[in-house]
């Protein structure tokens, strides 16, 4: 989710502020813009893998949706 709002952000920022200025950073160009957005898109398509924060916390959610309310915790 987050790579597709980053990736929204640098259209935003390519069509308003750098398309005229041609490419180069050094000359306000939309290089690092391009940059930005075309790994956001990866990202947000791929996934983060491993080193995600979602993988480190998906198995420690997924376990406590599997009990039922009646069940006691353990503490």
């Amino acid at each position: 989710m987050s790579g597709l709002l980053l990736a929204l952000d640098m259209l935003g920022a390519f069509l308003i502020v750098h398309v005229g200025n041609g490419v180069f950073v050094s000359a306000s160009g939309f290089e690092l813009v391009l940059a930005l957005g075309a790994a956001a898109l990866v990202l947000a398509a791929v996934g983060a893998g491993r080193f995600s924060l979602d993988r480190l916390i998906a198995p420690r959610l997924s376990r406590g949706a599997g009990r039922r309310a009646s069940e006691p915790t353990a503490v």
